[in-house]
């Protein structure tokens, strides 16, 4: 397993590119007098390609959409940053490992200015989440930090370092994003959320209540107007052979009426999971019931009025 996890160093980076056809990095905006950058790094924002740099200076940009980067077919990379959390996903596949879907990662993150974010990752899914498990178990730490110089605009930015490799020739690159639109305003369920136990129903009665160790099984979501990331590292239960051990997580967008009910769109997923769907064509029904502000039950439907009933999951919030 030692090779696979070298193998994912190497390949996490496939998409850097060969092609280039546009100079220069996108920097048609300006930075704005908005509170500060603690608030302006918050929100969803999706990798739109690639800026090469040469001496430290940003000559050429190469886009996914205009195909200058096509490595993985359909290739969508989605971070978010949420109170001090940050959260990443995307959908190239593993050939090498029992999971087959993509790598996701879950951490800490301290943005010391527009120009420098560092981010403390700890857990993960697919290849990440085992590389990151067997990493940390190595050097006996809790989370290794990724220190990055970023580029921090309105409706862009840009990071470059962390594990990206340069070469001898004094190139360099850099991950390229773009902020990701509101899908819906706040409500009740932004926010980060934890999975703190799961409740056992037999028709309908609550039967047992089940606490789930975060050194076992880590469940961690984030909502944030209208869209949804998650990621189950499941590192510590399963052994590395074994197709469970790359977890599972989702990135989608959701609707809440506000009374309870929830719809989640799944649009792809990670670790076991293989799934892609475009916006808003996967749906999925909850039922949610609030404890108060900080806790809440869900519990899947298959319609908006019948309960799968078997399993709830209680989701407490990370402060």
């Amino acid at each position: 397993m030692k090779n696979s996890y070298s193998n994912f160093l190497k390949n996490i980076f496939l998409l850097i590119p060969v092609l280039i056809i546009s100079c220069g990095s996108p920097n048609n905006q300006t930075k704005e007098n908005k509170k500060s950058y603690e608030d302006d790094i918050q929100g969803f924002w999706e990798r739109k390609g690639t800026i090469q740099f040469i001496n430290e200076i940003p000559v050429d940009t190469l886009f996914y959409a205009d195909g200058d980067i096509n490595e993985v077919e359909n290739f969508r990379n989605i971070k978010v940053f949420s109170n001090n959390n940050i959260m990443w996903l995307n959908n190239a596949p593993d050939s090498q490992n029992a999971w087959k879907g993509g790598p996701g990662g879950y951490g800490k993150y301290k943005i010391h200015s527009y120009d420098s974010l560092t981010e403390y990752m700890s857990h993960g899914t697919g290849g990440m989440g085992a590389w990151m498990h067997y990493l940390l178990d190595s050097l006996k730490i809790d989370k290794q930090p990724f220190p990055f110089t970023t580029n921090l605009l309105t409706n862009s930015y840009w990071q470059k370092g962390g594990r990206l490799p340069d070469n001898n020739d004094n190139k360099s690159y850099a991950e390229y994003y773009e902020r990701m639109p509101k899908s819906s305003e706040k409500n009740m369920l932004d926010g980060v959320w934890k999975r703190a136990y799961e409740i056992s129903y037999v028709n309908g009665i609550a039967v047992d209540t089940t606490s789930v160790p975060s050194d076992v099984v880590l469940d961690v979501k984030i909502m944030r107007n209208g869209r949804y990331m998650y990621q189950v590292d499941q590192t510590g239960l399963f052994d590395q052979s074994k197709e469970e051990h790359g977890g599972f997580g989702g990135y989608g967008q959701f609707e809440y009426d506000g009374k309870g009910n929830l719809v989640e769109y799944n649009e792809f997923s990670s670790g076991m999971g293989t799934n892609n769907f475009g916006p808003k064509e996967n749906p999925q029904y909850i039922k949610i019931s609030f404890y108060n502000d900080d806790a809440f039950l869900q519990i899947t439907k298959d319609t908006l009025k019948q309960s799968l009933g078997g399993r709830g999951l209680v989701y407490k919030r990370i402060k």
